[in-house]
């Protein structure tokens, strides 16, 4: 009988043991790519809560899917897609549609967008103004370092398609720029 009780116990350490190594695992890409993502649905969103609840979506649909991927890359490819798709799924809610817009955003709301990177640039907040079809490709390219072609492949469209939003992108920004007398850097 307390032989019995000691498989019993082990047995119960090894599955406790497989549980563990399983919520790590399912934990590592939460834990590559949440300030990645968080930074894209901010980009989108304008505001905290919503990034948070769009990356936290993000990761529920991962967790609920567990999607088989070819490399890290294509990993990381798809949670970023996801999250796009979220932002624009709460975009298009009628909830959303009664919110604060973006020019009404405290600037004590900002300090939780921030990019290591990018010290006092006013820039990065102009392309977030942009509508999201010009938005989401010059935050990718400029703020992220993605390629074209990567860029096309998360926001499945066209290369020729991601160029073309580049540039009207591009000269968008540049225009808003200009009518505020601040210099372009693009």
């Amino acid at each position: 009988m307390g032989t019995a009780v000691q498989i019993g116990s082990a047995g119960e350490d090894t599955v406790s043991n497989m549980l563990i190594n399983e919520e790590r695992k399912a934990a590592q890409p939460f834990e590559k790519y949440k300030e990645l993502l968080y930074r894209v649905a901010f980009s989108n969103m304008k505001n905290k809560a919503d990034a948070e609840d769009a990356v936290q979506e993000a990761f529920c649909r991962y967790l609920k899917a567990r999607p088989a991927f070819e490399n890290e890359n294509h990993e990381k490819n798809w949670f970023i897609r996801v999250v796009l798709h979220i932002c624009y799924d709460i975009q298009k809610s009628a909830w959303f549609s009664r919110t604060v817009g973006f020019d009404e955003v405290p600037e004590c709301e900002m300090k939780h967008f921030s990019l290591s990177f990018v010290h006092e640039d006013d820039t990065l907040f102009k392309v977030m103004e942009l509508s999201a079809e010009y938005r989401n490709p010059l935050y990718l390219f400029y703020y992220e370092d993605y390629s074209i072609r990567e860029i096309a492949e998360i926001m499945e469209l066209e290369e020729g398609t991601v160029k073309t939003r580049l540039r009207r992108g591009r000269q968008k920004l540049k225009e808003r720029l200009e009518k505020e007398g601040k210099n372009s850097v693009f």
